[in-house]
């Protein structure tokens, strides 16, 4: 009974120590507190880049990264096959109203070579963001975008990656407008 007793005193005592190892070494839960996390955008750090790039518009015009630099800028990348590409699409337009003096967005489509379907889509949803095309251009690795659309890329003004937002968000919402405020430290 004696010999009993011992063992299941030393399964207990086992027991307690490993709870209090396992609380130990797990991080107290807590609330986000940043607008940026809250509205699910991954913060790079280290910062990433800059991750150059020339791309063409609808109209065939060029467009790389060092024309924005300065200014804060989000790519949206998205493809004409995602349904939510095409929701965020329309969002972000809104999203972007009176706010161009202090952000740029570029929407990439990862599917360039439809272009006139992309046309298409960009004329009905009357798009005014600039859309650049991927064809053969190496943008996607670089980016590391291997077709997760929607993936939104936060870059700084000095052309360098500084978070992503992965999947469809409300854009439109004022948590949008509160989380790129404090990840490039707008007013």
């Amino acid at each position: 009974m004696k010999k009993g007793l011992g063992s299941l005193f030393v399964v207990l005592a086992w027991v307690l120590l490993c709870a209090a190892m396992l609380r130990a070494e797990s991080p107290p839960s807590q609330k986000s507190s940043s607008a940026w996390e809250s509205f699910g955008i991954q913060r790079l750090e280290p910062k990433k880049g800059p991750i150059h790039f020339s791309l063409k518009d609808l109209k065939g015009n060029p467009v790389s990264l060092s024309d924005y630099k300065g200014k804060p800028l989000l790519l949206f990348f998205w493809a004409t096959w995602c349904g939510a590409c095409k929701e965020d699409i329309v969002l972000l337009e809104k999203f972007i109203e009176g706010k161009k003096d202090q952000l740029e967005i570029l929407a990439i489509a990862i599917d360039g070579e439809r272009r006139e379907r992309i046309k298409r889509i960009v004329d009905k949803c009357k798009i005014t963001i600039p859309v650049l095309l991927v064809l053969k251009e190496k943008i996607l690795d670089d980016y590391g975008v291997w077709g997760w659309v929607p993936v939104t890329y936060l870059v700084d003004g000095e052309g360098c990656v500084v978070g992503k937002a992965v999947g469809q968000r409300a854009w439109s919402s004022p948590e949008a407008w509160s989380a790129i405020k404090e990840i490039f430290s707008l007013r």
